[in-house]
């Protein structure tokens, strides 16, 4: 797993990459851009962007957590003492706790908290208020860099990871069943921390090591530098190199030198409003939260000034040291720097490295991350696929509510349809058929047609019987289309007409007389044949039995 913190700071811009070999978090690089002194913010961004851009072209970081930080001087962040300690009811809280607190619209600040202990059933808490558009100034920030954050956190809540027990939950102490009013806090020995920056000291208090405090002091390196500048009339780099090879306090101005003298006036000259800025924060630290300040300590590139801690302690009157905050990183800082100049490069780069560590921070005890309610991470997975198929799935949902419209009209047009031709079938019944109004439905109707198809057929039946020749008729024809008595003798036997079938038997006196009487009768038949069959009658001596069959017209309408 990999980890990177970009801090944008006023005088550099600083990477570090984290990576987490089972339990071993180790630095595996440290990138530092030191932007133009004399640019513009606008120039300073730009000249971010490419550093940040040639950064990534070094590497594939697509499967790396890049975290970074709002300014504490753009937060508010208040100790506060909840009843309860469950994380979402906190959450739901804190808007209401900080309302009247914060100098910000409370419907443009995202809220989070940081639970510092737990007692019992109640917690104490570093709420935090950001407004939104320091939020999405990174937000946009990052997009020009390239890159995809997965956490933007509070830099004084993150620069806590190097002083904390981060891996671990926050400790739940015992539960104190004194009631206490408002003058009998406990007393709580407070350790302060400062980061000293180019325009701005970051002060953090702890007590146990839990960050309880936090504050951003408009002073930094840069003040130091005015001075000089402002004192000897050099530019910006002179006084800039001054600073780094020449300062020095002097806490004892015997046997320095006239120019080491001015400088080490200038310097404390310009010092004298940080020692009246921490005196006014120690003030409040004390008041609000009922502290006893035991040590300062501070880091930062400024650290590096000689006797800068005995002149804070001589004002302060509270031991004052630097410190290194990345010892337990020493080892993989090594290859990086000389071993001269390791503590100088532990100083810098405290601050990206503690908001490093925040990508490796777990549930148990959750990095602080402003990404939430407008600014939740969203899922790139769907993004890219929605790049891909959008336009179809748009097509696809108008085609597929165009169905559905057509459905509900088409279903609404037949129920129409339905209705009017059931009214009209009712009209026409009753004024066609004469059904009464009861009857006048497509049942009725139904029965009324069937019962016409019966009589029409009725009655179709009965013109063609009317019309039908009968058998008596059909015998006469035959009578008279047989030859003549004088021609032939025939003695009918049987005749029978079943439809249009006439069937004759009987005895003729020869053969030739049946085939003359068999040729008179083609005339009757309806296709001019005469089949002639065996005939089922008895023998009669000079005779001959006969069996002729025909179709006849018998005037059937069909």
């Amino acid at each position: 797993m990999r980890s990177i913190g970009l801090d944008i700071g006023e005088y550099s811009v600083k990477i570090v990459e984290l990576v987490q070999n089972k339990k071993l978090i180790v630095i595996n690089q440290l990138q530092e851009k030191v932007l133009s002194p004399d640019g513009s913010p606008q120039d300073k961004e730009l000249e971010a962007i490419e550093f940040v851009r040639a950064f990534l072209s070094n590497g594939d970081y697509a499967q790396a957590r890049w975290s970074m930080a709002v300014r504490q001087d753009q937060v508010t962040t208040r100790f506060k003492n909840f009843p309860f300690s469950d994380r979402i009811k906190i959450q739901k809280s804190l808007s209401f706790e900080m309302e009247e607190e914060i100098p910000f619209d409370a419907d443009n600040c995202i809220f989070d908290a940081k639970v510092v202990n737990t007692q019992g059933s109640t917690s104490e808490v570093l709420a935090s208020a950001v407004p939104k558009n320091h939020i999405q100034k990174l937000i946009d920030l990052a997009d020009n860099f390239g890159i995809e954050l997965q956490l933007i956190s509070i830099e004084g809540l993150a620069f806590a990871n190097l002083v904390e027990d981060w891996e671990h939950v926050p400790p739940n102490l015992p539960k104190i069943d004194l009631e206490l009013n408002e003058a009998e806090k406990p007393l709580k020995h407070v350790q302060v921390l400062l980061n000293m920056g180019h325009k701005k000291t970051l002060f953090t208090a702890y007590e146990n090591n839990r960050l309880i405090f936090v504050r951003s002091l408009y002073w930094g390196a840069d003040q130091l530098i005015q001075e000089i500048i402002k004192k000897q009339e050099i530019t910006r780099i002179e006084a800039t190199r001054t600073l780094q090879t020449q300062g020095v306090l002097l806490l004892n101005k015997q046997g320095a030198s006239f120019e080491q003298a001015q400088i080490s006036n200038t310097l404390s000259k310009s010092l004298r409003e940080l020692v009246r800025d921490l005196q006014m924060t120690l003030l409040e630290l004390k008041s609000e939260l009922n502290a006893e300040i035991v040590q300062i300590n501070f880091t930062g590139g400024l650290s590096l000034l000689q006797n800068l801690g005995g002149f804070l302690t001589q004002h302060l009157e509270v031991a004052c040291n630097p410190v290194s905050l990345l010892q337990n990183y020493s080892t993989s800082i090594a290859p990086f720097t000389t071993p001269e100049n390791q503590f100088a490069v532990e100083t810098r780069f405290a601050t990206a490295v503690s908001l490093a560590i925040e990508g490796f921070k777990r549930p148990r005890n959750p990095p602080t991350n402003l990404l939430k309610g407008e600014f939740a991470k969203q899922n790139n997975q769907f993004k890219i696929l929605w790049m891909q198929w959008g336009r179809v799935a748009q097509i696809g949902a108008a085609a597929l509510f165009v169905l559905f419209m057509w459905t509900i009209f088409r279903d609404n047009f037949s129920l129409t349809l339905v209705e009017k031709g059931d009214e009209a079938l009712s009209t026409q019944a009753r004024k066609m058929a004469n059904l009464p109004k009861k009857q006048a439905n497509e049942s009725g109707v139904k029965k009324y047609i069937k019962q016409n198809k019966k009589k029409a057929a009725d009655l179709k039946l009965v013109a063609q019987v009317a019309q039908m020749n009968s058998a008596l008729e059909i015998l006469k024809k035959v009578s008279e289309s047989s030859p003549q008595k004088e021609q032939v003798k025939i003695d009918l036997m049987s005749f029978q007409v079943r439809d249009d079938l006439v069937q004759m038997l009987g005895y003729a006196n020869s053969p030739k007389d049946v085939n003359l009487l068999t040729q008179n009768l083609k005339t009757l038949a309806i296709d001019g044949v005469v089949n002639q069959g065996k005939a089922n009658l008895g023998s009669v001596p000079n005779r001959v039995a006969f069996n002729i069959s025909f179709k006849a017209d018998r005037g059937l309408v069909k």
